[in-house]
């Protein structure tokens, strides 16, 4: 009697579908619970959820889906020639620096962007603060003064940002366009990040040619270099930083001292140290003391440096007359009345920051990333990136978990290099039993290029093209002054920007500063005074959905005759 021939066993699932199925599940659970159950609240962070994110996460589930049918059994190495980091630096140098004009407009729409801008022109003529002519000191907030060092009567002003970022573009535009800056500073984090890869993994030259390729494909990197934000600096010179950490020489620990000192200036104090304090605990683990206490000491006088920068600047804005400082003038009294405050949809604010990020992130990196945390358990390294990665987000979390404006989540950008080399981990444990996810990664990549980029560039567009070509329009009115409400629609009071010496015309001033005195000594020449109507907003009603606002028309209604009767000619601004 012949034997039964015994059925062959069937092949577990593999750890790789498995995992791109927890993505899938992730990415399409979010698109569902934000679809029928919405976000209580509509603050900035949700409503660009809504205008962008929401319609994003859709196609990215299904393109993933798609790159996951047929997949070849094997896929060859991914290899780069030689000079690639240096072709894929140039090419997003000047990819950002087109795009920061052609599709931002050449525009700085947050008033943090606009700040950078602010304080690079101060600097730029030689000054740490500008001063200001006496009429406008004592009529300081009509100019608008919203992240500004705050003073009664100063004498002269700047913002409340730490001066780094700003001196950056002050140095560029010595030599160049300073909208240069954030190209330049995207492309070299990608130089950077292949080098830092290289040291990671000197056997697995593939390891950074995955880095590098979810790099370039991350269109948050991409657009956050079009834009005057810190951002591309904070990831920048978190890993030139990284690169010099992982040499492991005293002269490249003396230099890493020197990057701590620039990339804690950046913008705000907080993030660097953050993203450094993992790799810093793992001296102390090695008990590497001399290492770690150099880090230390350093770490320790350069946060107090910069945590007495705003009290230094403060001195000179307002005077020698000035008893004491205004409460959250240093960043102690900040964070106390920021934590005092409260802040009610924190929760839904950070799923929405998240889910942000996700959505302006390669398609793959959020599965690769999953696959990394594996390696958290043996590779001490892994953990450091993971760390400063969750470490970033709770504090976050509790002290400003809305963003405002941004493209991903901008708060995590100085960690997307982090994130990156956290997903070669992934990689790694993963193409070591599916070769045939080499495929998967240049697919997705490619659809993240052809298909959500282009979506991403018009959402981009769609968002700064009104309040730009709103600011043109305002520019050529021909009047010697421009007064709008703060609250007419979305963001207006972010239109509300001049230069430091004032020299702009009109000089934009926000209604509620606008006093009898000021009406009386801007009138005395006869001055034109332009007005925006509700017609001049529509777009941006248009753009945030909402119904036609009457605030504008309004505040013509009630400005415009004190100012008329003071002398003033008033200019309804409509559009052309």
């Amino acid at each position: 009697m012949q034997a039964t021939q015994a059925l062959p066993e069937r092949k577990k699932p593999s750890p790789l579908y498995l995992l791109i199925l927890g993505a899938l599940l992730l990415y399409l659970s979010a698109v569902i619970l934000r679809t029928f159950f919405p976000f209580s609240t509509l603050t900035d962070t949700v409503v660009l959820f809504y205008r962008q994110d929401m319609w994003l996460l859709p196609a990215e589930v299904g393109l993933l889906l798609l790159a996951c049918v047929r997949l070849p059994e094997k896929g060859s190495r991914l290899a780069l020639v030689g000079s690639a980091p240096l072709l894929a630096a140039s090419g997003l140098l000047l990819v950002c620096y087109a795009g920061s004009k052609w599709l931002l407009c050449g525009y700085a729409l947050s008033r943090d962007e606009a700040m950078a801008v602010f304080d690079s022109r101060i600097f730029g003529a030689g000054h740490l603060v500008q001063p200001l002519p006496t009429l406008w000191q004592s009529h300081a907030a009509a100019l608008n003064t919203m992240y500004m060092l705050s003073a009664a009567h100063p004498v002269a002003w700047v913002s409340a940002y730490l001066p780094m970022s700003a001196a950056l573009r002050t140095l560029v535009g010595m030599f160049a366009d300073p909208a240069l800056t954030g190209p330049l500073m995207v492309g070299i984090g990608a130089i950077l990040l292949w080098r830092c890869a290289r040291l990671l993994w000197p056997d697995d030259r593939e390891a950074a040619v995955v880095a590098l390729l979810l790099y370039v494909t991350s269109a948050q990197v991409l657009f956050a270099g079009m834009t005057a934000f810190a951002m591309p600096a904070h990831l920048a010179f978190n890993l030139l930083w990284l690169w010099l950490f992982l040499l492991n020489r005293r002269i490249a620990d003396l230099s890493a001292l020197l990057v701590a000192f620039v990339a804690t200036g950046l913008h705000q104090p907080l993030f660097h140290p953050l993203f450094a304090a993992p790799f810093l605990f793992i001296l102390l683990r090695d008990r590497d003391w001399p290492r770690a206490a150099l880090y230390a000491i350093e770490y320790a006088a350069i946060c107090l440096f910069w945590l007495e920068w705003p009290n230094w600047m403060q001195h000179l804005v307002t005077g020698a007359s000035a008893v004491s400082a205004p409460a959250g003038t240093d960043y102690f009294s900040r964070l106390f009345l920021t934590l005092a405050k409260g802040d009610p949809d924190r929760w839904q604010d950070m799923g929405a920051n998240l889910l942000r990020f996700v959505a302006w992130q390669p398609l793959l990196l959020l599965p690769l990333m999953a696959a990394g945390l594996a390696a958290v358990r043996h590779e001490r390294f892994a953990g450091a990136l993971a760390a400063g990665v969750i470490l970033t987000v709770l504090i976050m979390l509790v002290i400003l978990p809305s963003q405002g404006h941004g493209f991903g989540y901008r708060y995590l950008h100085g960690l997307i290099g982090s994130s990156i080399l956290l997903a070669v981990y992934g990689w790694r444990w993963l193409v070591a039993e599916c070769t045939w996810f080499r495929p998967l990664l240049v697919r997705t990549s490619l659809a993240g290029l052809i298909v959500v980029l282009p979506l991403q560039a018009w959402m981009a567009h769609d968002f700064y093209a009104d309040y730009a070509k709103i600011d043109r329009r305002i520019s050529a009115s021909g009047a010697d002054y421009f007064i709008t409400g703060p609250n007419d629609v979305p963001y207006t009071k972010d239109l509300v920007v001049n230069r430091p010496d004032l020299s702009n015309r009109p000089i934009r001033l926000l209604a509620p500063g606008v006093d009898s005195s000021l009406i009386q000594s801007i009138c005395r020449s006869g001055a034109r005074v332009a007005m925006p109507t509700g017609a001049l907003y529509h777009p941006i009603e248009t753009y945030f959905l909402l119904a036609h606002q009457t605030r504008a028309d309004t505040l013509i209604a009630e400005l415009s005759p004190r100012l008329k009767t003071a002398g003033c000619t008033v200019e309804r601004l409509d559009v052309k």
